[in-house]
């Protein structure tokens, strides 16, 4: 998503340059130590170190095990909180290939009015309901929350979603208040779903590519880049179906471009009510509601750790799980780590 580099002395630092924007960089980081971004969840942010500009943040897991889910909630509560501390010149992008804005919006209904998502999606809303669902609207315009996507009211405007446009749409909003708005954070759902700028030899190549580029937009942005990655379906058959860095479809290259990776997984998808999950740390599967997310990767933070947590999906909620952290053996390039779950 960066220009292409024209003038070589853009890309060479001499020792004193470096001494200089090295200095300036842990200053800022120094005087500004809360300018992290965290993940909002005490349980996982204790080791977890907050998201910093340029960094590429992916969040890997099979279909309907939580990653859209996972990440709304993450960009909602960052937003929230821009909100409450009175950043009025900051906003957090949520681009999604997967859903329409108004799929969105109805994540954002349900976590703020309590309604299921599944409710509303029927039509099965009281007058009551109804009344709540507004509240909640006139409460989300103050939520510094933007989407970038399609929509059904514009289905007949429907542009290529591509990695130049998510460029130019990010430049856009940046422009939208006089050039006084900055973006804090994008979030992208999911990978898999970007179409490729060009033709490719084939699609790991082109997923590789496109991984580089968010990337890049990460460090061109000067935010965090969070981005969803769809597992392989060889996942499903593993024991515990826990995906690792390199079971991304159509790439591994997750494991050489991202900073931080995420993983997820859903018992309740996997096994039925009461049976065990897991192997040398198992649970006993009770409800929706259980997941388990594993921080497989984090540079110069710890990593190889995993999280029981509690995410509701009907209601877009995510929280702690009053059960015990799981310490992961091995280094992050074992693909068996998981074992030991």
């Amino acid at each position: 998503m960066a220009e292409n580099i024209t003038d070589p002395l853009d890309i060479i630092y001499t020792p004193q340059q470096i001494v200089t924007i090295g200095t300036s960089y842990l200053d800022e980081r120094r005087k500004n130590k809360g300018a992290g971004i965290p993940l909002g969840l005490a349980s996982i942010d204790k080791d977890f170190l907050p998201a910093l500009p340029g960094e590429l943040i992916t969040v890997i897991g099979r279909p309907g095990n939580g990653k859209t889910g996972f990440m709304m909630r993450w960009a909602r509560w960052r937003a929230e909180q821009l909100h409450l501390q009175g950043i009025e010149d900051r906003v957090v992008v949520y681009a999604t290939w997967e859903q329409s804005i108004e799929e969105l919006y109805a994540f954002n209904v349900a976590a703020d009015a309590r309604l299921s998502v599944s409710d509303m999606a029927r039509g099965d809303i009281t007058d009551e309901e109804w009344e709540e669902a507004m509240e909640a609207g006139a409460q989300r315009i103050r939520l510094p929350l933007w989407f970038i996507g399609h929509s059904l009211a514009r289905r007949k405007r429907r542009p290529r979603l591509t990695m130049d446009t998510l460029a130019m749409a990010l430049q856009e909003i940046e422009r939208w208040n006089e050039d006084k708005t900055q973006i804090d954070m994008v979030f992208v759902d999911y990978l898999q779903r970007i179409k490729f700028d060009g033709k490719p030899e084939s699609k790991t190549i082109g997923t590789s590519e496109v991984l580089d580029r968010l990337k890049d937009g990460a460090l061109a942005n000067g935010c965090p880049f969070v981005v969803g990655v769809q597992a392989i379906r060889d996942v499903d058959q593993q024991k515990p179906p826990v995906p690792n860095m390199d079971d991304g479809q159509w790439t591994s290259n997750i494991e050489q471009t991202s900073d931080k990776i995420f993983s997820l997984v859903r018992p309740r998808r996997y096994k039925k009510e009461g049976e065990q999950f897991g192997k040398a740390n198992k649970i006993t599967v009770e409800g929706y509601c259980q997941m388990l997310v594993c921080l497989l990767k984090q540079k110069l933070g710890v990593d190889n750790k995993a999280y029981w947590v509690y995410f509701d999906p009907a209601y877009n909620k995510l929280d702690e799980l009053e059960m015990r952290n799981v310490e992961l053996n091995g280094n992050n390039s074992n693909p068996h780590w998981s074992d030991n779950i």
